[in-house]
């Protein structure tokens, strides 16, 4: 049992993420290379994630424009009884035309319509780059936790000086800051700043939900030097194929050792790590596979090796202004989208017959 804070539990130390779950025609040929997925794959995946006792998922109004949401509050509704609700978390996108305490809680309203609830477990603060210090949007997460809109405020993105102002922040109006959310994984974890953060989230108490724990992709057995040179990720973060290799060899060798994948292993380094990775499913075989990072260990030895081989490329190094630049393009994406979604473009059963 993996406990969260604010009174939230979680059975197996695992999150599943659904940034793929939109349903716009922008997730259609944009966010999913190979097309959105159909409500039934959805419900296959919940359906295996259940049988493995996974309970925390992971969306934001900004993906699918709020499709996402509403497709995760249909299918949780469908699979999982009351007696074992699952923790549905989702973001505030504080966009610069986002300014007021009223714009939080209106986010938060139609966020938790979206998903068929009353009260969010965790709801997070998508990025703290704002013209707004962090302590304004805590401050409106505790007024909405007065009215029982939420349970508790996570962070996304939030670097050591953030984390540790926001729970102080949370101290002073009331409200539990239990999680943060980052990008973390063999490829992040020699930063520098991401060890900064890591070790406040420890003294605090707070969770590290760990996005990106398979690199998106680069950690995988499937990836070759072909795949490499089209991966984005590596494009953009410079990465070449001859600085990932050595990590690449351990790793398999590590898998092997186990009866593994490489993406199991490093899965579970992650929760070896003490933090809950966040992964991202398009198919129940894919839920089956995330699931074998579940139930064993990795050695000391293992993670010794690992641990040193890490790189060291996290997003808390990147300069404000790249991270500002994220909120704008996020931003302008999600109006679109909801555009979208507000012309009838959205439908899932729609977008199938597009595929």
């Amino acid at each position: 049992m993996t406990e969260l804070g604010a009174g939230l539990s979680i059975a197996v130390p695992l999150s599943i993420g659904t940034l793929q779950w939109g349903t716009t025609p922008i997730d259609q040929h944009m966010i999913n290379p190979n097309g959105c997925i159909t409500e039934h794959t959805a419900l296959e995946i919940v359906e295996e994630l259940r049988k493995n006792k996974v309970t925390f998922f992971d969306t934001a109004e900004g993906y699918g424009g709020g499709t996402s949401e509403k497709r995760l509050g249909r299918i949780a509704s469908k699979v999982y009884p009351s007696s074992e609700k699952p923790i549905l978390m989702t973001k505030f996108l504080p966009t610069f035309w986002r300014f007021s305490h009223g714009c939080f809680e209106r986010a938060l309203r139609a966020s938790n319509r979206r998903m068929g609830i009353d009260c969010c477990p965790i709801y997070l603060l998508h990025s703290p780059v704002h013209w707004r210090p962090i302590e304004f949007w805590v401050e409106a997460a505790a007024i909405c936790k007065k009215k029982g809109l939420l349970m508790a405020l996570g962070l996304s993105n939030c670097n050591a000086d953030e984390v540790r102002r926001a729970h102080q922040a949370g101290i002073k109006f009331g409200v539990p800051v239990v999680v943060n959310q980052v990008m973390y994984s063999l490829l992040d974890y020699n930063s520098e700043k991401l060890r900064d953060m890591e070790k406040v989230c420890n003294d605090l108490g707070i969770t590290i939900v760990a996005y990106s724990p398979i690199g998106q992709g680069l950690l995988t057995d499937g990836l070759t030097p072909e795949r490499f040179k089209t991966n984005r990720p590596a494009k953009m973060t410079g990465l070449t194929w001859d600085s990932l290799e050595v990590l690449r060899e351990s790793l398999r060798r590590v898998a092997g050792r186990h009866g593994k994948t490489m993406a199991q292993v490093a899965i579970n380094w992650c929760i070896c790590h003490g933090t809950v990775p966040l992964v991202g499913c398009r198919s129940a075989a894919q839920a089956r596979d995330t699931c074998g990072a579940l139930g064993w260990k990795l050695s000391s030895e293992d993670m010794e090796e690992l641990d040193r081989l890490a790189l060291g490329r996290s997003t808390l190094e990147s300069p404000r202004w790249r991270r500002a630049l994220f909120v704008v393009f996020f931003g302008c994406l999600f109006a679109t989208s909801r555009a979208l979604d507000w012309l009838g473009l959205a439908r899932p059963e729609r977008l199938a017959l597009t595929r």
